[in-house]
């Protein structure tokens, strides 16, 4: 069987030959393994069973600053890691004032498509990350997008909207790509417990723009996988109402994997469960082994799990510990 083969028989919830897994990892994380491996093509090599295009791209400027696609100025000096934190927000005030949303990038759009077509032996996803919250609070800031669900609600409606009609754009040309077989939308909505704006706004702003997306993604017979970080819990039987396929990140310290596996594991596929807050940064590479041994023997029964760190690993997670990663993955599988 090939690598998508066994993806889609996990996602058929029937059990497989052997788990699939996917390394991710942050660029810092990565130039760590790099160096550390002396591998250029350590990522490469990691022979994952996914492939991944996001869909982004980023406008250097002075000063460790860029913009991306949004025209947000994001500042990378202010705070070590990928992203940075926000500069200037396009949108301050709840009105769109000569704010032009962008119209989706065609050409890069179908370079990177072409890319994930070239691993067509790989179950292939399209990632359309800040993909509706996140994407309203960088254009609009958190604080004011949180206020403004409750003091300027139909700003925030017509914000949202926004978003989702762009998107849509995305999905309809990442989906004349038949090879490509999920469209992954990332936006975290979860603190370490419970959701960072309450369910009741969770349930009016986001779940009927979520069904907006998912159903224009299925209708083109594609899966759809959602990346949230956070205690997600009470949003379960709402996933399960919205046909969504693949959840993630599924992280250990906030979920009770048992649970969640016996009550939702035969609708939606779990992917992640091994915790780069409290398992990959600190444990030894034995602990980190038998720890992914016990989430992988629970989430893995009649398959719907694919394996992989609850986020791309960041720059504390040692790189003996990756090494201890791969080594379950590649050679400790299992079945």
């Amino acid at each position: 069987m090939t690598k998508r083969e066994i993806v889609l028989q996990a996602l058929s919830h029937q059990e497989t030959p052997v788990i699939p897994y996917f390394l991710d990892l942050t660029d810092i994380e990565l130039k760590k393994m790099i160096d550390y491996t002396g591998d250029p093509l350590y990522f490469e090599h990691s022979d994952s069973y996914i492939a991944q295009e996001r869909n982004e791209s980023f406008t250097d400027l002075e000063g460790g600053k860029f913009m991306d696609m949004f025209g947000v100025i994001w500042d990378k000096g202010a705070q070590e890691g990928d992203f940075g934190i926000v500069n200037t927000y396009p949108i301050p005030e709840a009105d769109f004032g000569d704010y032009v949303f962008p119209e989706p990038d065609e050409k890069l759009i179908r370079e990177k498509c072409e890319r994930l077509v070239a691993q067509h032996d790989k179950f292939t996803m399209y990632t359309i990350g800040f993909s509706l919250y996140e994407r309203a609070w960088a254009l609009h800031s958190v604080e004011e997008s949180l206020m403004d669900f409750l003091v300027e609600p139909e700003f925030m409606h017509e914000l949202l909207d926004k978003i989702v009609e762009y998107n849509n754009k995305v999905v309809d040309i990442v989906c004349e790509y038949p090879e490509i077989d999920c469209i992954f939308f990332g936006d975290d909505w979860g603190q370490q417990k419970g959701l960072i704006m309450g369910y009741p706004i969770w349930e009016e702003f986001i779940k009927p723009r979520l069904k907006i997306m998912y159903d224009h993604v299925k209708s083109y017979g594609k899966f759809v996988a959602q990346h949230s970080c956070g205690d997600c819990s009470e949003l379960f039987p709402d996933f399960v109402e919205l046909g969504l396929d693949i959840y993630n990140t599924f992280q250990p310290e906030v979920y009770d994997i048992q649970y969640f596996k016996d009550t939702f594991g035969d609708k939606i596929t779990f992917f992640g469960g091994i915790s780069t807050q409290r398992c990959l940064p600190f444990m030894t590479p034995d602990e980190v082994k038998a720890e992914m041994h016990h989430v992988m023997d629970v989430l893995s029964k009649d398959g719907g799990y694919i394996l992989a760190p609850t986020h791309a690993m960041p720059a504390d997670i040692p790189p003996e510990n990756v090494i201890a990663f791969m080594e379950v993955a590649k050679n400790e599988n299992p079945r």
